[in-house]
């Protein structure tokens, strides 16, 4: 087994098989990536079977940057030479990998998996304009850019499966602008307003911090779908009944 670690990127390359051979795990983080998630989420992945590439994509400057970043990464390690491309979504890398498939058609890809949050996908436009000074110092230009975007689903495809995991609970960010929050509208948890193209679903109590890292409660169902195109029987496919802004722990 070999690794190559660097400060922006991780990776995990099974030796002594071809790439035509093999499966890819890619992770495209959001913006609450960190180099303590990565870590975590490269000891979980590593030995599952997959080889798993974990880019640093997001680029300060613009989303549009970012897409263009993330189609170089996907040029450059040759992920087109793979028998086939999985890849795990927080939010705005679900956005970027979309745009990519738009753009270059589902290549290789077969199973996607996007982490959706009714109340995380409205932190963008919270940041912009409730923290905007900090928001630009921390994340740049890109934030703004996707406080301005609209996640859409991409058309039903027979060439790859997509499975959703729906957060049911919001940040400590997001509980403190709680009533701010709601001047975007109302927050719906249904799956068929949050991706109705899907192939299966489930809600966790999760909420967005902790995705990255509790893969002891969502890990088999993870690897679940990667290995059937659906999630377990003992999946939760209805929201929990609770105020998502309450601070739950199970």
């Amino acid at each position: 087994m070999f690794f190559s670690i660097c400060a922006k990127e991780r990776f995990h390359i099974n030796e002594g098989d071809n790439k035509e051979d093999k499966i890819a795990l890619v992770i495209l983080n959001g913006f609450g990536d960190s180099k303590k998630n990565r870590k975590i989420q490269l000891m979980y992945f590593k030995d599952k079977g997959m080889d798993v590439y974990i880019p640093k994509y997001k680029v300060r400057k613009s989303l549009s940057l970012s897409i263009d970043k993330f189609s170089k990464f996907y040029s450059d390690h040759e992920l087109i030479k793979y028998k086939e491309v999985y890849f795990l979504c927080y939010i705005i890398g679900g956005y970027v990998l979309n745009e990519f498939i738009l753009k270059n058609g589902t290549k290789n890809i077969k199973k996607v998996i996007y982490d959706r949050s009714p109340t995380q996908e409205r932190a963008a436009k919270v940041g912009v304009d409730r923290l905007s000074l900090l928001s630009k110092l921390i994340y740049g230009k890109i934030l703004f850019d996707f406080s301005e975007v609209t996640l859409k689903n991409l058309e039903k495809n027979k060439e790859f499966s997509v499975g959703v995991i729906i957060e049911n609970q919001a940040t400590s960010l997001m509980r403190y602008f709680e009533k701010y929050s709601y001047k975007y509208g109302k927050y719906s948890f249904e799956i068929n307003d949050i991706n109705s193209n899907n192939n299966d679903y489930f809600h966790t109590w999760l909420d967005h911090d902790l995705m990255y890292r509790r893969f002891d409660v969502i890990g088999k169902e993870i690897l679940h779908f990667y290995k059937y195109n659906h999630f377990s029987d003992l999946a939760k496919r209805e929201k929990y009944n609770w105020n998502p802004f309450k601070k739950v722990r199970l």
